[in-house]
C-alpha cells in the first residue's frame, strides 16, 4: 500500500488567458483525446486568421486565408470594445489574438513541456529555465480553450437538470493537422486538459478567456479508487462484448432465414419449440431501436473500435502488476473511459465539468453502473419478447406486431422527410446577396454601428459560404481593386446580379447560368488583384548588394543575365527614391493647408443634421464613417506600396535565355525569382499547339477555364510573380494540317510578351483586361531562330552558351558535389571533403572523358554515381568494415563509372598503311546540336579519269561528296570546288618545275571524292567552306596539310572568307581534341573573341577596364591590328594560336607559308591577316 502513496507536493494553479472557441455541434471534448472536426471553408478560415501572424510558414493555411479577404476590425491590443463572452460564440470576428493571448500559449506551452519532460512538479529554481521555453513549431501556437456548445447538447426529457449550469469549465486543444478536401477543411485537435474559467475586474477580448489550469495529479487512496474503476470496467466490457455477439447472431439468423421471412407468421408446432431464439425461428432483436443504436456507436464505427480495443489494453497493461499505476495515468484512464464509451453528450458535459478528481470518478462509477444496467435490461427485454412472438403469440398478434412497427418506420420517415422540406423555405429566406444583415455584412448594432466589418458565424450553417465569399468581394474588395477599369468592374457586377437572381428564380441554384457564372466569380475572386510580393519593403529599400549576392551563389557565371537584372532592380529603386523624395516636399509644403481643409470639412458636414428616422440618413452617415475608414486604411496602404505602385512606370522585362541543354536555363529563372523575393511560376510550352491554352476558353464551351497566365497569377497568388515560358521554342504552331482551325499559341504569346500591350492583356475566360506589366516573363530555347520573326523581336535574348571545362570544374566543384553529397545521405555539417574528395584532375578527367554535353546534367549524374558507390563504402564503414577513404583517385573512375566514351574526334594527324601522307586530310571544326564543338576530318582522294579510259580526255573534274552532307554543306563544296577552278584557269597558282598548262590539264581530268568521316550523323551549314576548297587544292597540287592546324569559315566565290557562329565552342572542341595547335578564323569573328574575352574576366572576379575594352575595339577596326591581348589568353587558356583570315589567299598562307605561291597578283593586295 505504500509504494502507491506519493510525496505530497503544493497545489500548483496556473492562469493564463487563451483563445476561445464554441463548436456548432454538440461534440463535448475530453482531455487525452484525438478528435477529427470537420468545419466550413469559412469557418476554419475565420478561426485560424486568429492565428496568422505565428503560422505564416504553413502553407495550407496561407493558401486557405488566401481565399477570402480577411481584414482586422479592432486593434489586437485593445479591449475597449469587448462584448460579453456569451455574445462572441456567435460570430466570427476575424481579429488575431492579443498579446495577453499569445503570452498565455506560450506560458501553457512552458508548463505542458515541463511535465510531459518529468513528472515533478516545477520548482521556483526550475521556472526561469522553463521560461525560456518557446513553442517549437507552427502547430504549438495552435492553442485554444473549446467551449461546449449547450444550445446543441440536449438534456434528457425525464430529467430536471440545467446544463446552463456546465458552462464554467473549456477544454484546452492544440490542432496537430489539417486536411483540405476541397469542401470542407478537417482539424485534428487533441485535447489537452481542462481550463476553469476565473471572473476578473479586468476586460478581455470576447473571443479570449482567462482560465485557471490544475496541473495537481496527486491522488489520495489512487489504489482502492483505480481497483473500483477496473472492476466496473470490466463488467462494462463484458456486457458490450456479449451485446455484440448476441446482435451478429440474430443478424445471421435472420439472414439464414431470408427465404422463410425473418418474422415467421404462420405458427408451426414443433418439438424444438422453446423460448431460444436460436431455434431457427428468428431474433428479434435487430427490430429493438435501442438495440440498433447502440450496435451503431458500438460496432459501425472502424474508430470506436480501434478506439475500444486500446481502451481494453490500457487496462490489461495495469492487470498484471497494478504498481504501475500512477496519478496521471488514472486520470487519463477516467477521461478516456468516459469518451470513448458510448455515453450521452449531456453525461460527457457532467464529466467534463467535474474538476475535481474524486466527483469525477464517481460521475463515471455511476455511469458505467447505469450502462450495464440497460444492457442486463435489454438482454431480459429481448428474450422476453422472443419467448412471446414465437411461442405464444397468434398469427394476428404477429401480424399486428409487424404491422405496428412498419406503420412506426414509415410515420418516422414521413415527419424526418416533412422536417427536411421545413427547413429548405428558411435556407431560401436569408436572402444573401440583398438583405444586409445574413451572409458577410455590416451589422447594425454593437461594433458594426463604428463602421466595422463583422463576420456572422450563425448564418454560415444556413447559407452558402461560397455565395458569401463572392458578395463580399463584390461589395468590399472590387469596388478598390485599381488594376481593373470601370468597365471591367461593371461586366462583373452585371455577372453578380445574374447569379443573385438565379439563386432567387423557382428551383434556386440548380439551373446551369447559376454554376456556370457562379464558377466564373470565384475564378476572377480568386486572381490575387492588387497584390505585389517582393522581398523589399520598398522599392527604395532594394538591396542591390544581396541581390547580386544571390544570384552568384546560385550560378557561376553568366554574367550577361546578371548585369541585365540588377539593371532593372537599380532602375526599381531609382524610381522609388525619387518619388520619396518628392512626396516629402509635397507634404512639408501642403501639410498646414490640408489640416485646415480637413477640419473645416469635418465641421461642415457635422453641421447638416436630419432629425428624423429616416434611412437615407442612416445609410449616408454610415457611407461617411465608410469613406473616412477607407481614407485612414488606403493612406496607411500607400505608405507601404508607394514604391511598388511606382514600378508600374516601369516594364518588367521579358527575357529570353537561348542555349543548349543543360546549361542553367530554367535553374537561373528560379534564382532570379529568390533574389527578387517574388512567387516563381514555371509553363511548359513543349508540345502546346492550340491558341485556347493561352487565352482561355470562352464561357460558352462546356469545361471552360482561363488560359495559362491566369492560371499562374492564381497560383502564384500575386500579380508581380516570375513567369518561367519553357522550351517556347518548341511552340507547335496551327498553320498545317489538322490543327489550322485550333489558332497559332505563338501568335497568341505576342500580346502577352510585348510591354506596350501586355497591359491589357484579355483572356476569352475572364473577358476584360487585365495588366501583366508588373510579370517577369523569362522564356527559355534551345533553338530561338525556330521562333516566328514578329515574337522573336519581342524578347529580349540573352545566349548562355556552353561551359568550357575550367568553368565545368568550378560548377563541379562548388554546386553539383556538394548537393550530390548531401541527396545521398551523407552527413554533412562544414565540407564535403571529409566525405569525397576529389582532386581537380579526376574531376578534370570526369569532364573530358566521361561526359559529352554543352551543360552539366550528366557530369552531375556521374557525381552522384560516385556518391552512391562511396555511400555503400561508408555504410561498410560505420558497420565496422574496413576503414573509410573518402579519396578518389583516377584510377578508381573505371570502377566507378565504367570504361570512358571513345574520343570520338578525329584528326588528320591519323595515318594508315595504305595512305600515310597527308594530302587532302583537313581538320575542320564543327559546332554540335548539344552545343558543343568538335574537329571533323575532311578527306579528298583524287583520280586521274584517263587512267583505265584513255578515251575520257578533258572531260572536266568530277566531284562525290559522302558523310551524310546537308544540302548548304554540299553547296559550300561546290562552290569551294568552283573556286579552285578559277584561280586554275585564270593561271594565278604558281607551281614550280612544271609545264604550262599543267593544273589546267590535271583538273580537267580528275575525279575527286571528299568524304567526312562518322557517316551516320548529319552534318549541315556553310562553315566548311574553306576546310573543303583547301582539301580540294591540296590534291590537285599535291601539297601535304599539316596536322596541328584546323579552320573554320565560309566561302564566296571571290575567295572571301565570311564570320561564321560558334567561335567559342569550336576553339574549345580544338582544345579538347590535344592534336590541334594552331586555329583559323575568319577576321570578322576577332570581335566575337574579344567579347568572349571580356566575359571571361569579368566571370574571373576581375574588374575590366572600359579603356582597354575602347583601345581593342578601335584596334580591331585596323586590318593590322596591334594589339595581342586577346590572342595571348586563349594561347594561355587553351594553348591554340589564333590565325584569321579575310580572303582564301590568308588561309593558303598560314598552310603552307609560301610568298610565291599565287603569281600575277597586285602586291598591294596581299595584306596578311593573322598574328
Amino acid at each position: 500500500m505504500a509504494r502507491y502513496k506519493t510525496k505530497p507536493s503544493p497545489k500548483l494553479k496556473q492562469q493564463v488567458v487563451l483563445p476561445t472557441y464554441k463548436l456548432d455541434s454538440n461534440l463535448v471534448l475530453l482531455p487525452g483525446i484525438i478528435y477529427n472536426v470537420t468545419f466550413s471553408r469559412f469557418k476554419a478560415a475565420a478561426l485560424l486568421y486568429r492565428y496568422k501572424d505565428k503560422v505564416s510558414q504553413v502553407s495550407i493555411i496561407n493558401n486557405l486565408l488566401n481565399e477570402y479577404d480577411f481584414k482586422s476590425n479592432a486593434n489586437p491590443d485593445d479591449s475597449s470594445n469587448s462584448t460579453s463572452p456569451e455574445d462572441e460564440d456567435h460570430a466570427s470576428n476575424p481579429s488575431v489574438i492579443s498579446r495577453e493571448a499569445v503570452s498565455g500559449i506560450e506560458q501553457f506551452y512552458q508548463y505542458e513541456t515541463s511535465f510531459k519532460n518529468s513528472t515533478a512538479l516545477i520548482k521556483a529554481s526550475d521556472r526561469d529555465t522553463a521560461a525560456d521555453l518557446k513553442p517549437e513549431s507552427e502547430f504549438d501556437w495552435l492553442t485554444l480553450a473549446i467551449k461546449p456548445n449547450l444550445n446543441k447538447i440536449k438534456e434528457n426529457s425525464n430529467s430536471s437538470e440545467d446544463l446552463s449550469e456546465h458552462n464554467n469549465v473549456v477544454t484546452v486543444v492544440r490542432v496537430v493537422g489539417i486536411v483540405d478536401d476541397t469542401t470542407n477543411i478537417k482539424l485534428t485537435l487533441q485535447a489537452i486538459t481542462r481550463g476553469l474559467k476565473v471572473l476578473t475586474w479586468k476586460r478581455t477580448r470576447p473571443n479570449e478567456q482567462l482560465l485557471e489550469i490544475d496541473w495537481n495529479y496527486d491522488i489520495p487512496d489512487l489504489r482502492q479508487n483505480f481497483k473500483a474503476l477496473r472492476e466496473n470496467s470490466s463488467k462494462l466490457f463484458k456486457s458490450i462484448d456479449s451485446f455484440i455477439v448476441d446482435y451478429r447472431q440474430a443478424l445471421n439468423i435472420n439472414a439464414a432465414n431470408g427465404s422463410k421471412s425473418n418474422l415467421s407468421i404462420a405458427n408451426k408446432t414443433s418439438k424444438n419449440r422453446g423460448p431460444s431464439p436460436n431455434n431457427g425461428n428468428g431474433d428479434l432483436l435487430t427490430l429493438n431501436p435501442l438495440a440498433n443504436a447502440l450496435y451503431l456507436q458500438l460496432a459501425g464505427s472502424k474508430d470506436f473500435s480501434k478506439a475500444f480495443i486500446s481502451l481494453q489494453k490500457l487496462y490489461g497493461q495495469f492487470n498484471a502488476d497494478e504498481a504501475k499505476i500512477d496519478s496521471k495515468s488514472y486520470i487519463r484512464l477516467l477521461d478516456l473511459t468516459c469518451g470513448i464509451l458510448p455515453f450521452p453528450n449531456h453525461e460527457k458535459l457532467k464529466v467534463l465539468n467535474q474538476v475535481g478528481v474524486d466527483n469525477r470518478n464517481a460521475a463515471i462509477t455511476h455511469m458505467i453502473g447505469q450502462l450495464v444496467k440497460i444492457f442486463d435490461n435489454l438482454k431480459e427485454n429481448n428474450n422476453f419478447i422472443n419467448h412471446w412472438f414465437y411461442n405464444e403469440a397468434t398469427n394476428i398478434q404477429k401480424a399486428n406486431v409487424v404491422a405496428n412497427q412498419l406503420k412506426s418506420i414509415r410515420l418516422l420517415l414521413e415527419g424526418m422527410t416533412n422536417k427536411n422540406k421545413a427547413t429548405v423555405p428558411s435556407r431560401g429566406n436569408l436572402k444573401p446577396f440583398n438583405a444586409p444583415s445574413k451572409g458577410i455584412s455590416r451589422r447594425k448594432t454593437g461594433k458594426g454601428d463604428e463602421g466595422e466589418e463583422l463576420y456572422d458565424e450563425e448564418d454560415d450553417d444556413d447559407g452558402d459560404d461560397e455565395l458569401k465569399a463572392i458578395t463580399n468581394f463584390i461589395k468590399q474588395k472590387l469596388p478598390t481593386i485599381t488594376t481593373l477599369t470601370p468597365d471591367s468592374k461593371r461586366l462583373i457586377e452585371k455577372d453578380f446580379k445574374r447569379i443573385k437572381a438565379s439563386a432567387q428564380s423557382p428551383g434556386g441554384g440548380g439551373n446551369s447560368d447559376f454554376h456556370v457564372i457562379r464558377n466564373y466569380l470565384e475564378i476572377v475572386m480568386d486572381i490575387p488583384w492588387d497584390t505585389y510580393v517582393t522581398k523589399f519593403k520598398s522599392n527604395k529599400d532594394i538591396d542591390l548588394i544581396f541581390a547580386k549576392k544571390q544570384l552568384d551563389d546560385d550560378h557561376y557565371g553568366l554574367e550577361n543575365v546578371k548585369k541585365r537584372l540588377i539593371q532593372f532592380l537599380v532602375v526599381l529603386k531609382l524610381l522609388g527614391i525619387n518619388v520619396a523624395q518628392k512626396d516629402n516636399a509635397t507634404k512639408n509644403g501642403v501639410q498646414g493647408k490640408v489640416t485646415d481643409n480637413s477640419d473645416n470639412q469635418l465641421a461642415s458636414s457635422s453641421s447638416i443634421v436630419i432629425a428624423n428616422n429616416d434611412e437615407t440618413n442612416l445609410a449616408h452617415k454610415q457611407a461617411q464613417k465608410q469613406v473616412k475608414t477607407s481614407i485612414q486604411e488606403s493612406r496607411l496602404e500607400n505608405q507601404a506600396n508607394e514604391s511598388l505602385q511606382v514600378s508600374k512606370n516601369n516594364k518588367s522585362p521579358i527575357i529570353m535565355l537561348a542555349g543548349p541543354p543543360g546549361t542553367g536555363k530554367t535553374s537561373l529563372a528560379k534564382s532570379i525569382a529568390r533574389s527578387l523575393g517574388r512567387n516563381f511560376q514555371r509553363i511548359s510550352l513543349g508540345g502546346v499547339k492550340d491558341e485556347s491554352e493561352i487565352r482561355g476558353h470562352r464561357r460558352t464551351y462546356v469545361g471552360a477555364m482561363p488560359g495559362l497566365i491566369i492560371q499562374s497569377l492564381r497560383r502564384a497568388r500575386s500579380m508581380n510573380p516570375v513567369i518561367l515560358l519553357d522550351e517556347i521554342d518548341k511552340v507547335i504552331g496551327g498553320n498545317s494540317g489538322v490543327n489550322k482551325f485550333n489558332g497559332d499559341p505563338s501568335a497568341a504569346l505576342l500580346e502577352v510578351l510585348d510591354p506596350e500591350q501586355n497591359t491589357s492583356f484579355i483572356d476569352h475566360y475572364l473577358g476584360f483586361p487585365v495588366d501583366l506589366s508588373q510579370v517577369i516573363f523569362i522564356c527559355t530555347a534551345n533553338e530561338p531562330h525556330n521562333l516566328t520573326r514578329p515574337l522573336l523581336d519581342r524578347l529580349e535574348m540573352i545566349e548562355v552558351g556552353a561551359y568550357d571545362y575550367n568553368e565545368k570544374l568550378v560548377i563541379g566543384r562548388k554546386y553539383l558535389l556538394p548537393r550530390q553529397v548531401k541527396r545521398n545521405g551523407f552527413p554533412v555539417t562544414e565540407t564535403v571533403e571529409e566525405f569525397i574528395n576529389l582532386d581537380e584532375p579526376v574531376l578534370k578527367k570526369i569532364i573530358v572523358d566521361y561526359t559529352r554535353e554543352a551543360g552539366v546534367r550528366n557530369l552531375e549524374r556521374r557525381l552522384g554515381t560516385l556518391c552512391r558507390f562511396k555511400a555503400v563504402e561508408y555504410c561498410e564503414s560505420i558497420a565496422g568494415g574496413k576503414e573509410y577513404n573518402p579519396h578518389i583517385e583516377e584510377t578508381d573512375l573505371p570502377k566507378y563509372l565504367g570504361i570512358p566514351y571513345s574520343s570520338g574526334d578525329m584528326s588528320s594527324i591519323e595515318t594508315t598503311i595504305t595512305n600515310n601522307s597527308r594530302v587532302g586530310i583537313v581538320n575542320g571544326l564543327s559546332y554540335n546540336s548539344d552545343g558543343s564543338g568538335s574537329v571533323l576530318v575532311f578527306e579528298t582522294i583524287g583520280f586521274d579519269k584517263r587512267i583505265g579510259n584513255p578515251t575520257n580526255v578533258n572531260s572536266g573534274a568530277s566531284l562525290v561528296m559522302t558523310g551524310r552532307l546537308g544540302d548548304v554543306l554540299m553547296e559550300s563544296g561546290k562552290i569551294g570546288l568552283t573556286f579552285i577552278k578559277s584561280l586554275i584557269y585564270k593561271d594565278l597558282i604558281h607551281v614550280k618545275e612544271k609545264k604550262e598548262k599543267y593544273l589546267i590539264d590535271k583538273f580537267n581530268n580528275i575525279e575527286l571524292h571528299l568524304h567526312v568521316p562518322m557517316g551516320s550523323i548529319s552534318k549541315d551549314g556553310p562553315s566548311a567552306g574553306i576546310t573543303m576548297a583547301l582539301s580540294f587544292l591540296s590534291v590537285i597540287l599535291d601539297k601535304p596539310i599539316p596536322a596541328d592546324i584546323a579552320m573554320t569559315g565560309e566561302i564566296t566565290l571571290r575567295g572571301l572568307v565570311l564570320p561564321i557562329g560558334g567561335v567559342k565552342e569550336k576553339m574549345m572542341g580544338a582544345h579538347l581534341n590535344g592534336s590541334i595547335k594552331r586555329m583559323i578564323v575568319p577576321r570578322e569573328n576577332r570581335k566575337d573573341l574579344i567579347e568572349e574575352y571580356n566575359r571571361s574576366i569579368e566571370e574571373a572576379g576581375d574588374v575590366v577596364d572600359s579603356n582597354l575594352m575602347n583601345e581593342l575595339l578601335k584596334d580591331n577596326e585596323d586590318p593590322d591590328f596591334k594589339m595581342d591581348q586577346v590572342e595571348k589568353f586563349y594561347l594561355k587558356k587553351y594553348g591554340i594560336q589564333l590565325n584569321y583570315a579575310r580572303e582564301f589567299y590568308d588561309v593558303m598562307k598560314v598552310v603552307w607559308g609560301e610568298d610565291d605561291l599565287l603569281s600575277k597578283i597586285d602586291p598591294t593586295r596581299i595584306i596578311e591577316y593573322h598574328l
